[in-house]
Formats: structure tokens, sequence, C-alpha cells
């Protein structure tokens, strides 16, 4: 496991020393409200766009009885899915498991459901696939719960659970690979 981190805490320093700062994102398309609906998987075309960089290490879970594929790495092919009618409640339910360890008198049924739902996934040149989301979502009786955001989550091909990645303090670019905030249409400054 410590090697592990060691090998993710590398890249993500030679990431860093290769590009420049990402400090934030936003819309490159003035459509205002981009709010995500809920839609059968099959029922549009992805959008797809093509980066180089290597995703987060550390992610898991994705779709049951796969075998797990390698962490994406070398040049990356994001696309925009639509969001499955089931994502809302998962997303929801990782996101209490892991927040009632910082807010432990919180209870379920006062997290606000996510909006603004993006979905999609990376695919690595080395054939590994990860699935990311990200959306807003909180406590109502919390309101530091709700302060920044996006939050992220990402599992790969192998798992079924998804894993809370972390609220991004308004920084999307610094959870999720940038050819994905990038078919999102979202920009990385």
């Amino acid at each position: 496991m410590t090697k592990m981190i060691r090998r993710g805490a590398a890249v993500l320093l030679a990431m860093a020393l290769a590009s420049p700062a990402l400090t934030g994102c936003s819309d490159s398309k003035s459509d205002g409200d981009a709010k995500a609906t809920a839609s059968a998987p099959g029922a549009a075309s992805p959008s797809e766009v093509t980066g180089a960089g290597t995703a987060s290490p550390g992610a898991d879970g994705s779709t049951a009885g796969a075998t797990s594929s390698p962490k994406p790495s070398g040049s990356l092919k994001a696309a925009k899915l639509p969001v499955p009618d089931d994502l809302h409640g998962a997303l929801e339910d990782t996101y209490f498991a892991s927040a009632k360890h910082t807010y432990p008198k919180a209870k379920q049924e006062n997290v606000v459901p996510p909006s603004h739902v993006l979905f999609g996934k990376v695919t690595g040149a080395n054939g590994g696939v990860e699935f990311y989301a990200a959306a807003d979502i909180g406590f109502k009786d919390i309101p530091l719960s709700r302060q920044d955001g996006p939050h992220v989550w990402k599992k790969d091909d192998s798992q079924t659970a998804w894993t809370y990645a972390g609220d991004t303090g308004g920084n999307l670019c610094g959870k999720v690979p940038p050819a994905l905030v990038q078919a999102w249409g979202k920009t990385c400054h």
C-alpha cells in the first residue's frame, strides 16, 4: 500500500512539474445552468476528448463480475456519459458513509441529494478504465458541508461500489483527469 502511495505521489509530482498549475474550472460554454438529467446509459452518444496524462491513483469500483484492469495511463480517451437512473442514490449513500466521520451527528435523511451531476469515464492507452462522477451535495442542516464543491466519486471497471474522492474546493481539475473535465464542457485554468 505504501509503495502504491509513493508511486502515485511521484506521478502527481511529475504532472505538476510538467504542466501549469490547474487552479479552477469553469464552463467552456455560455449556456448558463449546466444541470445534467438522468437518462438510460445508452440514450446518448458520448462526447469524446483525448488528452495526455495519467488518472489519479487509488480509485476502486465499477461493474460487477468484471476483472480489474490496470489504472489508466498514457494518452487518455475521455467520454462524457449519460447519467444512469441509479447513480444519484449510489453517490448519496457513498457520500454519507464518508461524511459521517467528519460530521458524526449528521443523519442520512438530511443529505441534500446530488445535483448538477456529471458522469464519464477515462480509458488509458494501457487499457485501464476509471469512471468519475461529480456533483454538488451536502447536509441540509450543516451549511459548511455545502460550502465548496463539486464533490467527486470514482471507481474502476472491476468494482460495484463508488469511492468518495472528496470535495474539490472549487478545483474540479484537481481530482478529475483534465481530458474528462474538457469532455464535460469545463475548462482547467
